[in-house]
Formats: C-alpha cells, structure tokens, sequence
C-alpha cells in the first residue's frame, strides 16, 4: 500500500511541475512582443528518494524557482551602448544644424567678407564716388548683421540646450523615482515569497534602467534583498534602494545665462556637470563644451580681428572733405573683452579686467583666472593648458604675450577667488559700423589731394594679408578652418554615432537571444510539457488502478 501512495505522490509532482511549466510557457508566449520581457523558465530538481532494502527509491519532483533567462553582463552592455550612443546622437543632431548653418554659401560669413572687400575695392578704383562709398557701408552693415546673426543663432542654441537639460533632468528624477518605488515592491514581494525572484518586477525595473541609461551613464550594485542602488557621474549615489536623490539645474557660477546639471544628495546641491558623462545629458554638454564655446570664441575673434584691422588702417587716411579717418567699425577691441567673477568669491574680492594687446595671437578661447591666497594661474579652456602660473597680486598689470593678452587687477582678492576671463566671446554679438556717412571713408592716404586711393587700396590689402593666428590665417582662411573643424566634429559624431548603434543593435541582439522568447522554442516545449503531464496523468491513472486492485485483494 505504501508502494502505491509513493506512485501517487512521485505522479502528483510530476502533474503539478509539468502543469507549472505550461503555465510559465504561456506567460512568455503572451509577451512574446513585450518590451523589455525576458523569457521565464521553471528550475526542477528531483526530490529527496527513500532508502529501501534494494537501494534508492525515487519520490517525484519539487520546483525549485521560476527564473528569468538572464545575462547580467549582456544588459550592462546594453545600457552601457544605449548611453553612448545617445550622447553621440545628440552631438552630431546638433553638430549638423551648426556645420550646414557656418558651410551655407548663401548665409555663410564667407560671401559677406568678400562683398565688404569688393565693395573697398569699388571705392578704390573711384575713390570721389559716393555711391561706391554708400554701397560699402551697406556691404559694412550687412557684415556686422551677419556676424551678430550667426551670434544670435547661437544664444539660442544655448537656450535651447538650456531647456533641454531642465527636462532631461527631470526625467532623470522621474525614472529614479520610479526605479526606488520598484526596489520598495522588489524587496517586499522577494521577502513574502520566501526570497524567490519576482521575475516580472525584475524586467520592469530593467526597464526603467534601460531608459535611464539613455540620458545618462548609470552603474548599478545589487543588494542581497533584491533592490538595486544606482550610481552617476563619479559615484553620486541616484538611487540607493527605496530612496531616490535628484538631479536639477543651476546658474553657471560665472555665466547665469548658462544652465548646469546639479546633484542633491539630502543636505546641499552641488554641479556635477563636468562629471557626467553619456547619454543625451553628456551629449548636451558636450555640444556646448566642443561646438558652442569654440565656435562662438572663433566668430568673435574674426570680428575682432577684423574690426581692429580695418580700424587702425581706416584711421591712417583722409575723408572725402580731408579729414583725418576715424572709426570704421565700433571699438570692439577694447569693449568686448569681459571678466566675469565666480559667484562664490569673497563678497569684498576685488575686479578683474582683460584687454587684448595683439590681434595676431589672441586665441578663440575662454581662460580661468584661479588664486590660491598666494600665487595665481591662468589656464586656457579650450585645451585645459595652463598658459601662466605662479604670479602674484604685485604682477599685475600681467600680460601674458603668447595670448595676446593683458590682465588687471582692481582691489584685493581672497583664497579661492576665480575668474572667468572671455577677450573674445562677445565679439561677434558686439561688431557694428561706427562711421556716420558716405563721406567720412577715408580713402585716400593721410595729406593726399581728393582723388587719392592709397588708403582704400591698403584697406582692400588687409583681406588676403596674415593677421589673426600668429601671422599664419587671413579673416577667411580663419572662418574656412573654423567650418573644417565643426565639419570635422559633425563627420566624427556621425561615424561614431553609427559605429556605437550598429554595436548597440549587437548588444541588444545578443541579450534577445538568451533572453528574449522565441516562439518555436516555446512551441516545442509546449509539445513536451503537454506529453510529460499526459503522461503524469497517466501514472495517477494506472496509480489508482493498481490500487484498487490492491483493495479488491485484501477485501475478499
């Protein structure tokens, strides 16, 4: 009899793990076209036999857990490929619009600098000319247009990215919520099932990393309770099991009109932008710090460089009426040139003041002034060189003649005080014509007889001479490389970004093929799990057979 119990019981099991194996079957066959669904399959083990006088006797089958098919080192490549190429979607998205915007000979700076040297050499070849004169203000004036219209362009690309950082971030915010409220529900349904994994929570959670990871690099470490903390930038703590810190955004320290990414950890918020790295948040900034900052820094120093050119020699000559020639353009050589100061320098810090002492070697480049209470350095920002080092407050004025520039100190200044230091960034914006009429261009050579048109002549000399970048680039030779380099820079992210999709399609291909479903191998299981529970169900058929013939037996 108890022969025939332990058939019933080894049948049983069997009937029961076959038919949780249909079940499971099903549940990935229906989401066979869920997002982020990883194929389940049930862990059985063979139960405990009992020891007979003839050895070993089998009692059935438990189930050990239903699991996900999971490779924790395929998904981290996928969110790791998902960041990357994010960040150089977003970079070349954007590197296009600049590259078509600079390389259009339509709206180009190109066409404009040699209809302004084309209308100085109108004037020259009929210097007494007043509608030549007219037509080179105009030329003059749709020049300064242009510059200031391509400066505009990018102030708004800046806004733009601005705003797209506030949302970033707040999606950012939203998924870490959600990832803590899931780790909450994780821990809690792991802890009610005795520590077996709530497999479809898990995928969800994946999920919610998955899209995270498209915004910014993530790194993740798993607790023993099943909840996931997740880390940015150099180890800032997003997500640490059920509860979820923030991301938001705050005013450049320097520039208040230039948004940056900051970090709550609970007790203060500080910027961790130049932490961050992938996704369309690291994409974001690096369209500022490898387009926008070194475009605008080169369109201003060709509006500087060309102003105070045609300035000193428009300054050289006669009017019409012969007088000596003023300006040409406005005095952005010595206007534009800025300093903004850290808002968090001491409150009775001193101010400090750049101008630029030689066109031919000023860069397009920012620079950072740093004092450390005894000794100052200077390093340009668009290298990370440090250019000067080891001056204090009694060098000042400091010029610093490699960069074409002069520093000046006014008060005193304190530990920790910083600087930003911008001689060309606003050129562009701030180029405009000065002279009044037709009649102040000053045409001829200084004491000429009317007529005369040296100095018109020396004027249209000034485009194909050397005069910015050491005495090796003409205004358009510069203008040329500074499209060839965001040309460059839009040709790479667009290599790259391609190279990073085609191995973030692989990543992702490779994780389908372990764990996504796939119909014809659940079909097929289908088949064997039926047969296996017919033939369970056939067991406890000839089970009850046997045993009540037993009965039969001992009834007579």
């Amino acid at each position: 009899m108890a022969a025939t119990g332990d058939m019933l019981s080894t049948a049983v099991s069997g009937l029961q793990a076959f038919q949780r194996n249909l079940v499971t079957i099903g549940h990935n066959i229906s989401n066979v076209n869920t997002e982020g669904y990883s194929r389940q399959t049930v862990d059985m083990a063979a139960r405990e036999p009992n020891v007979a006088g003839n050895g070993f006797i089998g009692t059935g089958v438990d189930i050990t857990t239903v699991r996900r098919v999971y490779d924790q080192f395929l998904f981290d490549q996928v969110t790791a490929r998902n960041s990357s190429f994010n960040q150089l979607d977003t970079l070349q998205t954007m590197a296009s619009g600049v590259d078509e915007l600079l390389s259009n000979e339509d709206v180009g700076l190109n066409p404009v600098i040699q209809k302004f040297f084309n209308a100085l050499q109108d004037v020259a070849n009929d210097p007494t000319s007043i509608p030549a004169r007219q037509v080179l203000i105009s030329e003059a004036q749709t020049l300064t247009d242009r510059f200031q219209a391509f400066d505009q362009r990018f102030a708004d690309m800046r806004n733009s990215l601005n705003l797209q950082l506030q949302a970033a971030t707040s999606e950012v915010n939203s998924l870490a919520s959600s990832i803590a409220a899931m780790n909450k529900d994780i821990a809690l349904k792991s802890g009610l099932a005795g520590g077996q994994p709530p497999n479809d929570l898990l995928d969800k959670r994946d999920q919610l990393l998955n899209q995270l990871s498209k915004l910014v690099t993530v790194n993740t470490s798993q607790s023993s309770d099943g909840s996931l903390s997740v880390f940015i930038g150099n180890g800032q703590p997003l997500v640490l099991s059920g509860d979820a810190r923030a991301l938001s955004t705050l005013r450049n320290e320097y520039d208040p009109t230039q948004l940056e990414v900051s970090f709550d950890d609970g007790a203060n918020s500080f910027p961790i932008s130049n932490q961050l790295s992938g996704g369309k948040i690291g994409g974001l900034l690096a369209v500022r710090e490898q387009l926008l900052d070194p475009v605008q820094n080169a369109m201003g120093r060709i509006a500087i460089g060309l102003a105070s050119a045609v300035n000193i020699q428009h300054q050289l000559g006669d009017d019409i009426n012969g007088n000596p020639g003023g300006l040409f353009f406005n005095d952005i050589l010595t206007t534009s040139p800025q300093v903004l100061a850290s808002s968090n320098n001491n409150a009775a810090s001193g101010t400090v003041s750049v101008a630029i002492n030689d066109t031919n070697l000023m860069q397009p480049s920012d620079y950072r002034l740093n004092y450390d209470g005894a000794n100052f350095s200077l390093t340009r920002l668009s290298d990370n060189s440090v250019v000067d080092a080891g001056f204090t407050v009694a060098d000042f004025p400091r010029s610093v003649a490699a960069e074409g520039i002069t520093l000046s100190l006014a008060g005193s200044v304190s530990a920790g005080d910083s600087f930003l230091i911008r001689p060309v960034h606003q050129g562009a914006n701030d180029l405009g014509v000065a002279i009044g009429s037709a009649a102040e261009v000053a045409a001829a050579g200084a004491g000429n007889a009317l007529g005369d048109n040296s100095n018109a002549l020396a004027l249209v000399a000034l485009q194909s001479q050397n005069l910015l970048g050491g005495s090796t680039e003409s205004f358009q030779s510069a203008y040329a490389k500074m499209v060839s380099t965001v040309g460059v820079t839009t040709r790479e992210a667009k290599v790259n970004a391609n190279a990073q999709q085609t191995l973030l399609d692989r990543a992702t291909e490779a994780q389908q093929a372990v764990s996504g479903v796939n119909l014809d191998e659940e079909a097929a299981n289908l088949v064997k799990f039926q047969q296996a529970y017919q033939a369970a169900a056939q067991v406890i058929r000839i089970s009850d057979e046997v045993f009540q013939t037993l009965l039969g037996v001992t009834g007579r």
